[in-house]
């Protein structure tokens, strides 16, 4: 981060990001920027492959034997709204949770490192306040939205107004994906 930091555009926002850095600067002497700042050499790059850019939703065992769920936030926004007191579940759920919050790229929360004796608890907190419902399409469990206008200057379109359009031809098709066989498939 401090390489970034130290190196990036910060004058002009649109070109402030790590890959116009890298561009600017070129992979080797970034590469060598971080390394310095380490103080040793990074391992050499292994081969990786993504297989898919969606959330496993619901509850997961990892190998240290702690649990981890995936919750769904619809558009990432954490607040109270009427039926919905997410903000409410989460908050009451991190004052008896002592693992992590995980923020993922989808704009869905991972509440992981649940010892085996949280779990009961976890799960009626959840289920209070709803947070525990994943009783959507793949389609609905795959959205995502940013803030645009008025938060982000490089917003194009104000999607928090726009999505109330949207929503009800969503719920169309969410019918219509119900009573056939994609239902559980994410269409991104």
């Amino acid at each position: 981060m401090l390489a970034q930091r130290d190196n990036s555009n910060r004058a002009d926002r649109k070109n402030a990001r790590l890959k116009y850095t890298i561009d600017r600067m070129g992979l080797d002497a970034f590469k060598a920027e971080v390394e310095s700042r380490l103080g040793y050499p990074l391992a050499p790059a292994r081969p990786y492959t993504f297989d898919c850019n969606i959330n496993d939703f619901g509850w997961s065992m990892g190998d240290d034997g702690r649990h981890h769920v995936m919750l769904f936030i619809e558009n990432g926004r954490i607040q109270d709204e009427p039926e919905h007191n997410f903000k409410t579940g989460l908050c009451e759920i991190a004052k008896i949770h002592k693992g992590t919050f995980c923020l993922t790229a989808n704009q869905h929360i991972m509440i992981s490192k649940i010892s085996m004796g949280d779990v009961p608890e976890i799960k009626r907190i959840l289920a209070k306040y709803k947070l525990d419902n994943l009783n959507h399409t793949g389609l609905r469990l795959s959205l995502s939205a940013c803030v645009a206008f008025p938060m982000c200057g490089l917003a194009m379109a104000e999607s928090e107004r726009m999505s109330s359009d949207f929503v009800e031809p969503l719920t169309k098709f969410d019918l219509i994906m119900t009573s056939s066989s994609i239902y559980q498939y994410s269409l991104t």
